[in-house]
């Protein structure tokens, strides 16, 4: 049961972190732009430094969340040398794959794949 918590935190850190290339549209902008909201309305800082703060706040909060899933996950396992191993292989993987779909235009928006005209920058 603790692996499956710490596997969950890890994967909640790894949603909010900057090794994915889809977590700033979808998960820590609009988290940003709420916190920012809410702060502003309490402090009157201004509004563009209270959303770059949010958002790095939430990026380097989803790196704290890796650790703190992976540490438990390493410590937890019987051989924590091939968990590791494991772990670096699934993110070079990953990379490796988005890498790939980048550079042969395959990392599109989505409005291209579904309608013949979008605008894009």
């Amino acid at each position: 049961m603790k692996r499956i918590k710490y596997g969950l935190i890890f994967f909640i850190g790894w949603a909010l972190s900057p090794f994915t290339w889809w977590n700033d549209a979808f998960i820590n902008v609009p988290i940003s732009y709420v916190l920012a909201n809410i702060l502003f309305y309490i402090t009157r800082i201004r509004y563009a430094w209270l959303m770059i703060s949010s958002y790095v706040f939430t990026n380097i909060l989803g790196l704290y969340f890796m650790y703190l899933g992976g540490k438990a996950v390493v410590k937890s396992s019987k051989n924590s040398v091939k968990t590791v191993v494991y772990l670096l292989l699934v993110i070079f993987i990953y990379s490796a794959i988005m890498i790939y779909l980048e550079r042969h235009g395959k990392l599109i928006p989505l409005c291209r794949y579904f309608y013949r005209y979008c605008i894009t920058d």
